[in-house]
């Protein structure tokens, strides 16, 4: 059975971290650190475990970007267990977590490939595709949470 947790042992976040280094930014030839942000010290992490085998399969972190906005960041799952639903059970935690914090609104900023994937989930493009690490397109798109 897959479970949400956040990470909380040095051992949990420097597996969290590598998980996102190794999906989101070695595969574009990223350096080191690059999986890391500025907003890490106020962010809430959540991680899928595999509860058998104690197994990350996938990441995703929030923060509040501005006064009643939740920003979704970083939402990795590991290659093998891909389209599996492990994105949509963090994306879903991530979404109720807001709700309880008390945001209107969840936006990402998505890579311009994965847009569909957000949009499956309710979210819309909603600014201008930019530049991210100088080789990645990225979009912000955003959801209005209901109560």
């Amino acid at each position: 059975m897959i479970v949400i947790k956040a990470p909380v042992t040095r051992e949990e976040f420097k597996a969290y971290y590598a998980l996102r280094y190794k999906v989101l930014r070695e595969p574009w030839g990223h350096p080191k650190g690059t999986e890391k942000d500025d907003y890490e010290p106020i962010s809430e992490h959540f991680m899928a475990v595999d509860d058998q085998t104690g197994e990350i399969l996938g990441v995703v972190k929030l923060f509040e970007k501005s006064p009643g906005v939740g920003n979704i960041s970083h939402l990795a799952v590991t290659p093998a267990h891909q389209h599996r639903g492990i994105g949509t059970l963090l994306v879903e935690a991530v979404e109720k977590r807001s709700r309880a914090r008390g945001f209107k609104t969840l936006g990402a900023m998505s890579r311009v490939t994965a847009t569909a994937y957000f949009e499956r989930h309710g979210y819309h493009v909603a600014g201008i595709p930019a530049p991210h690490l100088g080789t990645t397109h990225v979009v912000w798109m955003e959801k209005e949470l209901a109560g």
